[in-house]
C-alpha cells in the first residue's frame, strides 16, 4: 500500500505566490495472515480457546505420527485439483495426512486454523520451509501422469475458461450448461408452467466424444409425470450422444484430459 504524504510550501518570490508538492511515497508492508498465525501459536491468548484446543491436538498427533501433511476443507472452499494425488504420493513418502475443516462459524477472540500452523512449523523443523510446496508439485505432476495414463477425469468447474472441453456449436446456452427444451410428445401434467428437467452428467473423453452418461437429479412437480421418468431419462441422453457429440476437449496444462460435464434437459 502506498501511503503519499503531501507537504505544501508557501514561497514568496519576487511578489509572486508559488506552490511546489513535495511527495514521499512509503511502503507499508502488510503482513501475510498465515506468517501472522504462526507468530501466534508460539504463544497464544490463554483464552483463545479453539486456538489452545488445536495445539493441543496438534501436539497428540504429532506424538503418533512421525510426518503430518495437513490438508483444509471449508463450505465453498475451492480445493486443490490433486487432493488424491496429495494422499497417493504422501503415503509413499511416509506422510500421514489428516484434513483440517474450517468452520463456517466466527467466534469473536477465537482463531481457527492454529492446528495446521503448529503442525507446519514443526515439520518445517525437520524437513524444510518449503516441505508442502514440494509435496504439493508431486502431487500435481502425479496428476498430469495419472491423466496422461490412466484417464483420470477432472470435473469441468476445475478447470480455466481457456482449459474448459467447448463444444463445436457452442452458445450461450450451452456454455450456461443448457440444452434447449425437448418436446417429448408425452402428456406431461403441467409441462409448460411448471419444471420438469433431468440434470445429466457425462464425460467428453479425450477424443471430443461423449460418454458415461449418469441421471445426477429428476425434478418434476406432479406425481403424474413420475411414470414418465426412465423414458425422459432415455431421451434426454439419446438426445445429448445425437446432438451434442462432437467436443473440444479439455485440458490440464496443455495435457488433453477427460472431464466431466452437465447439461440441464427440460422437457415438455
Amino acid at each position: 500500500m502506498k501511503i503519499v504524504f503531501s507537504i505544501f510550501f508557501l514561497l514568496l518570490i519576487t511578489g509572486c505566490t508559488d506552490k511546489n508538492l513535495e511527495t514521499e511515497s512509503v511502503d507499508e508492508v502488510i503482513p501475510n495472515p498465515q506468517e501472522v498465525l504462526r507468530d501466534y501459536v508460539k504463544n497464544p491468548k490463554t483464552n483463545d480457546r479453539i486456538c489452545k484446543d488445536d495445539i493441543e491436538r496438534a501436539q497428540k498427533d504429532l506424538g503418533k505420527y512421525k510426518n503430518i501433511y495437513v490438508s483444509t476443507s471449508c463450505f465453498g472452499c475451492k480445493s486443490l485439483l490433486y487432493e488424491d494425488e496429495i494422499l497417493e504420493y504422501s503415503t509413499k513418502q511416509k506422510f500421514k495426512v489428516i484434513n483440517y475443516d474450517f468452520s463456517c462459524v466466527i467466534i469473536d477472540g477465537q482463531t481457527q486454523g492454529c492446528y495446521k500452523a503448529f503442525i507446519d512449523l514443526e515439520m518445517e523443523k525437520v524437513h524444510g520451509k518449503n516441505f508442502r510446496q514440494k509435496i504439493e508439485k508431486e502431487a500435481e505432476k502425479l496428476m498430469i501422469e495419472n491423466i496422461k495414463n490412466h484417464d483420470k477425469v477432472l470435473s469441468i468447474f476445475d478447470l480455466s475458461e481457456n482449459d474448459k472441453p467447448h463444444f463445436i456449436k457452442e452458445d450461450n446456452l450451452i456454455k450456461q450448461g443448457y440444452i434447449p427444451t425437448i418436446k417429448t410428445g408425452l402428456p406431461l401434467k403441467n409441462a409448460k408452467s411448471n419444471s420438469i428437467f433431468l440434470d445429466v452428467s457425462f464425460i467428453i473423453e479425450k477424443n471430443g466424444k461423449v460418454s458415461t452418461l449418469k441421471n445426477e437429479n429428476w425434478v418434476t412437480e406432479a406425481v403424474e409425470n413420475e411414470k414418465y421418468k426412465s423414458e425422459l431419462e432415455i431421451i434426454a441422453k439419446n438426445t445429448i450422444l445425437t446432438n451434442y457429440n462432437n467436443w473440444k476437449p479439455g485440458k490440464y496444462k496443455n495435457t488433453i484430459a477427460r472431464v466431466k460435464n452437465y447439461f440441464r434437459v427440460d422437457f415438455e
